[in-house]
């Protein structure tokens, strides 16, 4: 069965099963040039009708719709990175009110847990990242491992998101999915799969496969999702950044996406424009890279990979 109901900005469409069952967020475009979750959202509106076995599902196709409609990664008058200001205030600037209005609306669903869908670069493996608590709470650790099944579930990599000095530096205690786990403690998981800017149909497909994986290990239907040709085996990683470059210039990486490094490796050079390495960037431990910038000039101070390390 379905239904809709809309908050002014950011729609719901509800699929109820009609049997028992968790009741799942599943949210696309937070960020709006990241499109590829826009198009999972309509291939499970469809899917869903026959593949949902138990529970209700909530989809919301974008969270940031004028962001869609621009382009653009924030929400259009606010610079602000709007994953980063949950659970919002409604006496707060431009974004502070939107995030708050979203806020509501998905908490007012009541959750059991939540799905969000990103994309990273053209140049990404799909990973599945686990949030963590940072703030205190006696049932922390039961949170954390739901929401490593649900990763798990996806078949991609699963990380754990940056150690918790990084988390909290980059506030990802107020991302969504970070908000949801921490204040709410509703098992969260983020799909990062494809490029931005388009309905990539590779991209689509697999993250529409790896979403239905997670809803299988929830109960919600029978559709395990096989191991990604890219998934990095056992053992459990973590997010983190690679190096940064002390000098300005061309970003010229070394090692691509799902390569595997040792300490003392390098993952990228630094040139100048007449083609002089300025710099040569060493991995500081032995890990895999998950994804590169999606430019070729990088100025001072910037990450050059995105990197899986063993998780601890």
């Amino acid at each position: 069965m379905l239904s809709s109901r809309s908050a002014p900005a950011v729609p719901v469409i509800t699929l109820q099963s009609g049997l028992p069952g968790p009741r799942v967020l599943i949210t696309a475009g937070v960020h709006g040039d990241e499109c590829v979750g826009v198009g999972v959202i309509f291939s499970l509106l469809e899917l869903l009708k026959t593949e949902l076995r138990a529970g209700l599902v909530f989809l919301a196709p974008s969270l940031n719709p004028e962001g869609l409609r621009r382009g653009t990664r924030c929400l259009p008058g606010d610079e602000r990175d709007l994953n980063r200001l949950f659970p919002g205030d409604s006496r707060g600037g431009l974004a502070d009110r939107h995030a708050a209005a979203v806020w509501e609306e998905l908490r007012d669903r009541r959750p059991d847990a939540l799905i969000d869908l990103h994309t990273d670069s053209c140049a990404s493996i799909p990973y599945a990242l686990v949030d963590r608590c940072v703030r205190p709470r006696a049932d922390a650790n039961l949170i954390e491992e739901r929401a490593w099944a649900l990763a798990e579930g996806s078949g991609f990599t699963a990380l754990a998101e940056y150690p918790p000095d990084l988390y909290r530096r980059y506030q990802l205690d107020r991302s969504l999915t970070g908000a949801m786990m921490n204040l709410l403690g509703v098992p969260t998981v983020t799909l990062e799969c494809g490029p931005r800017r388009l309905l990539d149909p590779a991209a689509v497909e697999e993250a529409t496969v790896a979403t239905l994986g997670a809803l299988t290990a929830l109960g919600l239907c029978r559709r395990p999702a096989p191991r990604h040709p890219s998934h990095l085996g056992p053992g459990r990683f973590r997010r983190d950044a690679g190096p940064r470059c002390a000098a300005a210039g061309v970003l010229r990486p070394l090692v691509g996406p799902g390569g595997r490094f040792a300490a003392g490796d390098a993952l990228a050079e630094i040139r100048g424009l007449e083609g002089q390495r300025v710099e040569r960037l060493r991995a500081a431990e032995s890990g895999v890279v998950i994804a590169l910038p999606e430019r070729g000039w990088v100025e001072e101070g910037a990450v050059v990979a995105t990197v899986a390390l063993p998780a601890r």
